[in-house]
């Protein structure tokens, strides 16, 4: 026979689906039934007790929660006695009260109200997502002043800390994952990176943003930009903002092979984005260069060249394709097991051959490894040819020396 404990278990699942059911506009909810195991067993002494316990425990006794309709049944086993038939809440405060959740429900219905008046747009998210909203309610202020700012300023171009709010600097960042989901619905399209999952680039805040390492391969570029060091890290939409025309932009991986590269006419070198690179998109002369990309031959560095190649399809490679993993094998080591999901799109069929032998094999053949020599004979003569150019035979020669 169930007993009070078990009806404040199954109460908790109740009022979970009457959360949903009070948003729906649900006004017939109550009376709300409990399922109720009501055979009382096979031991007299046990059933008296559990009659008793269950009675003392209900509405009629306490003057609130759950109620029992009760039913004289004449037993063989146990007699002339009263039995619950059913067990129900009456009314929504039995239900709260029972559970305790009388300030949580207020403190939700009152947040549901405030937010569907100032931001109607939002009832469709509040409908599908009603445990997450129970868990912001105490919040609600704060996200809703949040929420008004960016309608009215969208893009603010400020750093989290800066915008004119009364909520702390770390708020914004704790409630990120709620305010994107608002924030796409709030704010204009347009005014929305929909490409972008980091939320300060999204919404357009500013952020610390990660230092990109460049050096000038060519003094002349440099002078243009009226910079004083060959080689130095700058923020992205720093870089991003530069004005440069009718130069090469060769990305590498290593910073060490970077520093080392050859000098070259009216090239850029970038380096150390790894998984990064994609942020390039945010560099709009790149729009208009001739980007080359070297990174280790493995299949990560592959899928890293695959992602730059869709940002900038007319992307070259240096040092991924089969030529360069037969020239020199004997140079590669394991990779780091981690496999890509399937083979990356966007590659030239010796690209993708080389993906496949790497991913099989666990092979990496990492930058520093290709020789010296090798590099500055494909500044040379290979930068300018096509994706699949065979690899030139002083490069043959390059690992006979290593």
């Amino acid at each position: 026979m169930i007993q009070p404990e078990d009806i404040s278990r199954k109460a908790l699942a109740i009022y979970r689906e009457y959360l949903r059911a009070w948003v729906q506009g649900d006004g017939q909810y109550f009376p709300r039934r409990v399922p109720a195991q009501r055979d009382p067993g096979p031991d007299v002494v046990t059933a008296i007790d559990q009659v008793r316990r269950l009675r003392e425990g209900s509405k009629e006794v306490l003057g609130y929660g759950y109620s029992v309709e009760w039913k004289e049944v004449q037993s063989r086993r146990h007699g002339k006695n009263l039995f619950p038939s059913k067990v129900l809440f009456a009314t929504e405060l039995d239900l709260l009260r029972v559970i305790g959740k009388e300030r949580e429900f207020r403190r939700f219905t009152e947040a549901v109200t405030r937010l569907r008046a100032e931001f109607p747009e939002l009832d469709s998210w509040v409908r599908s997502n009603i445990g997450v909203f129970t868990d912001a309610a105490p919040d609600l202020d704060g996200l809703v002043e949040v929420l008004r700012y960016f309608k009215e300023h969208p893009r603010p171009n400020l750093f989290a800390r800066e915008l004119p709010l009364s909520v702390d600097s770390k708020f914004i960042e704790r409630h990120e994952r709620l305010l994107a989901q608002w924030l796409d619905v709030i704010v204009p399209p347009h005014e929305v990176r929909a490409d972008e999952d980091h939320f300060a680039r999204r919404y357009g805040l500013r952020y610390h943003e990660p230092d990109i390492f460049v050096r000038f391969l060519d003094p002349a570029v440099q002078a243009e930009l009226g910079i004083p060091y060959e080689a130095l890290a700058v923020p992205l939409h720093t870089m991003g903002g530069w004005t440069i025309r009718n130069v090469r932009a060769m990305i590498v991986e290593n910073r060490v092979n970077l520093m080392t590269l050859p000098k070259c006419t009216r090239t850029v070198a970038i380096g150390g984005l790894g998984n990064g690179a994609s942020l390039l998109r945010y560099v709009s002369w790149l729009q208009h260069a001739r980007v080359c990309y070297w990174g280790d031959l493995d299949s990560e560095g592959i899928v890293i060249l695959s992602r730059v190649r869709s940002i900038y399809p007319a992307t070259e490679s240096l040092f991924m394709d089969c030529a360069t993993l037969d020239l020199f094998r004997h140079l590669a080591g394991q990779g780091s097991g981690r496999r890509p999901p399937g083979p990356p799109a966007n590659l030239t069929p010796s690209e993708a051959e080389a993906f496949r032998i790497c991913d099989e094999e666990g092979l990496r053949l990492e930058q520093e490894r290709i020789p010296q020599a090798a590099v500055v004979e494909a500044f040379a003569h290979r930068l300018g040819a096509r994706h699949d150019a065979p690899m030139s035979s002083s490069l043959v020669a390059s690992k006979r020396q290593v």
